[in-house]
């Protein structure tokens, strides 16, 4: 069952109170009834589990039956910095690693992207993915929602400050697998980023760059992947390594 995301502001006296625009997807879209049941979250780590009483052209209401908490973390977050990707390929990006439990994604400009946008796109561009990531977190019944941070350059991603060194997944550099890679703190509240460049892929200056300022290098071997098979296999990879040293 997919769950939707509201404010807490939205929960009053045992009743979920929802209006546009999720009332519409939800009537118009859903074709939600009186005594459907429906999952939401808000941003206080709640999650309703409730059935709809009534639903007008102002408004929807839904009676709470049983509320959950957000389970302890026990994995760390994942941060993927993603060079931006043309087409589709960057919306298909983010819905996926947004399935995969992703926790945060960071749109990078590097030498080769191929994809050049004003601000004013920027904000067109960031919106639109955002859509793409909340539907998909709805989608999975995740809890939170990901972040879509705002685009760095690599130069200005470099100097950000990082809680872990970044993992740069680095093609033909003889780097060490990610899947053998040191990459967990003794904190799991550490993000652990992982880099992927561009369909072009990384350039000699900022492989410099990335290991002058105390990036980590990792592989997938001796395969070479197209950037949003990387990002995806690379998400993928970093969760499983979790889990089971989580077991």
């Amino acid at each position: 069952m997919p769950v939707f995301f509201i404010h807490s502001q939205d929960v009053v006296d045992g009743l979920v109170k929802i209006v546009d625009p999720l009332l519409t997807h939800l009537s118009k879209s859903l074709r939600t009834k009186p005594g459907d049941s429906l999952l939401f979250n808000d941003d206080q780590g709640h999650r309703y589990h409730t059935t709809v009483t009534q639903i007008t052209k102002q408004s929807l209401q839904a009676s709470i039956q049983r509320t959950e908490d957000l389970p302890r973390q026990t994995r760390p977050p994942i941060i993927l910095a993603q060079a931006l990707l043309k087409g589709e390929k960057m919306g298909w990006v983010i819905q996926k690693a947004t399935e995969l439990g992703i926790a945060a994604i960071r749109p990078l400009i590097t030498e080769r992207v191929i994809l050049q946008l004003s601000e004013k796109q920027e904000e067109t561009h960031r919106a639109r993915w955002m859509r793409i990531a909340c539907e998909a977190a709805q989608q999975s019944e995740r809890w939170t929602l990901p972040t879509i941070l705002p685009m760095h350059t690599f130069q200005q991603f470099l100097e950000t400050s990082h809680p872990s060194p970044p993992i740069v997944m680095a093609e033909r550099t003889g780097a060490q697998s990610l899947l053998t890679i040191p990459c967990v703190s003794e904190e799991t509240s550490t993000p652990v980023t992982v880099m992927i460049g561009p369909e072009g892929g990384w350039s000699a200056r900022e492989l410099d760059a990335a290991q002058a300022t105390g990036c980590r290098f990792a592989s997938f071997g001796k395969e070479i992947l197209r950037a949003e098979t990387a990002s995806l296999a690379a998400v993928a990879i970093l969760q499983a390594r979790f889990q089971a040293e989580e077991g």
